[in-house]
């Protein structure tokens, strides 16, 4: 009941409540306190966004070195756990492969052995990829087909590597290569 009384006395004498205007400097007061209290609070927003992407970036990075790091697993897995006989066999290849490709970096050879050699390992990566996902009962044939890449790959190496071991760069060449290229 008190409340009701005093909600009244205010109501009765608002007028007299209103009369004094605050001066200048409280509402400078005022204005100064809710400008720092936007400047905190826009400061905190920026850090929670740049917090925000951070981990965003972070989370991004993750899932794409584990997804990276599970299809090779599987891949290399895979040919093990299918056939152990083709993993000898492609681990012999790949070998062999290594071999020549060593003793081919100290010859100059002509660019299209590098075209046709990048061509075979796309078509390895994709027989890879197939293996990954392929059906029961199909595996064994795209496990032949890489075998068979790996074959070529060796074989294109060992005869280029033939080519440029019996083209020696001591030997001379006939004299008409000679005034060709002469100016």
């Amino acid at each position: 009941m008190q409340r009701d009384h005093l909600e009244q006395f205010v109501l009765d004498n608002r007028e007299a409540f209103d009369d004094a205007i605050p001066g200048l400097q409280v509402w400078g007061g005022i204005t100064r306190e809710l400008d720092k209290r936007r400047r905190r609070r826009l400061i905190a927003w920026r850090i929670t966004q740049i917090a925000a992407a951070i981990s965003i970036l972070l989370v991004c990075g993750a899932l794409l070195g584990e997804y990276a790091f599970n299809l090779r697993g599987r891949q290399t897995a895979s040919l093990e756990q299918i056939a152990p006989h083709y993993a000898e066999l492609e681990a012999y290849y790949q070998k062999q492969i290594q071999q020549r490709s060593t003793q081919l970096a100290s010859y100059s050879y002509d660019a299209s052995v590098e075209r046709d050699l990048s061509q075979l390992d796309k078509a390895m990566q994709e027989l890879r990829e197939e293996l990954a996902h392929a059906p029961k009962g199909s595996e064994e044939e795209i496990i032949e087909n890489l075998i068979k890449n790996y074959k070529a790959k060796a074989a294109i190496l060992e005869r280029v590597l033939d080519r440029l071991k019996t083209a020696e760069p001591g030997e001379e060449q006939p004299e008409e290569e000679h005034e060709q290229v002469s100016i």
